[in-house]
Order: structure tokens, then sequence, then C-alpha cells
């Protein structure tokens, strides 16, 4: 009896592609937060490559604008970012100025918008008094090669833009 459950749990494994070895090649620990902003380690996991080492970089390239780019072996994988747009302005305009994102979903209440490698968030309840006239947006941009998990994506923003809103950037 026993023998026969191993056997259909070897066969399930082989249909499901187990294996007893890790398929995981990554050698670095996952960043727990982005230049400051708290992430889940274990929603950023899915959208970096594989790699020896990790690095997170802040970056300001204007006043209006905050990225924070991550390397994975000197290469850039993945770019967060935080930038005040008009009044206006919504998610498809903000992804449309970005390169890696391309078509994408938009959530029904227009606050995210999504695709596999890349998306975009809007801020809800975030003002600052540098930038009374402006709303804050998130974005997520992919550059990994073979990474487009539009799921996954989809619960990173979600979860970063209100880790933003929860910042000091918003007060």
């Amino acid at each position: 009896m026993n023998l026969r459950l191993a056997k259909k749990g070897t066969a399930v494994c082989v249909l499901a592609g187990c294996s007893s070895e890790s398929k995981d090649k990554r050698e670095y620990r996952t960043p727990k937060s982005l230049c400051s902003i708290p992430v889940d380690a274990d929603l950023l996991t899915p959208l970096l490559p594989e790699g020896k080492t990790v690095g997170v970089e802040e970056k300001n390239p204007v006043p209006s604008r905050s990225l924070c780019q991550v390397n994975v072996d000197g290469k850039t994988a993945l770019i967060t970012s935080q930038e005040w747009r008009e009044r206006g302005d919504g998610v498809t305009d903000v992804a449309d100025s970005l390169a890696r994102i391309e078509g994408g979903e938009v959530t029904s209440d227009d606050k995210y918008l999504y695709a596999g490698t890349g998306a975009v968030g809007h801020t809800a309840s975030c003002s600052n008094p540098r930038h009374k006239e402006h709303v804050l947006f998130t974005a997520i941009q992919l550059f990994a090669d073979g990474h487009d998990d539009a799921t996954s994506m989809k619960k990173l923003i979600t979860a970063y833009t209100e880790a933003v809103e929860r910042s000091d950037i918003c007060s």
C-alpha cells in the first residue's frame, strides 16, 4: 500500500515538474525594502533573475522623480519609481511614458495598470507641501531577460504603492 502511494506521488511530481533539487539559483537574499520602502521579499522574488549578488541603488534624476534600481550581478533587473505628475494624469499616461510597460490591464478602480514587465500605481491619499498641484504615481519596470509575470507584478505594485502611501513622502 505504501509503495502504491509512493508511485502515485512520483507520478504527480513528474507531471507537475517537481524536483528534489532546488531550481532557484539565487545565491543572494531578496531585498526587504526598495530604497527605504518596505516590500515583502516573497512578492519581489518571482520578478528577479537568478544570480550571485544583488544591490539596490537610489537615484533622483529630477526633484519630481525618485528611482530605486535593483541590480543582480551588476545588471539592472528592476527599477521602481515614484513620480509627481500633474493632476488629471492617470495610470495609462504614466505607463505610456515608460519604456518597459507595453499594454497592460487597468484595474476597475483605475488605480493600477499592470503587465508582465511593468506596472503603475496611483496613490490615493498622498499629498506633499512641495508638490501641491501634483499627484504621486508609483511604477515598476522589469529589465531582467525572460521575466514576464503580470500576476506577480499586480501583487507587487499594489503592495509597493500602499507602502509608499504610508511613507514619509506622503506627509
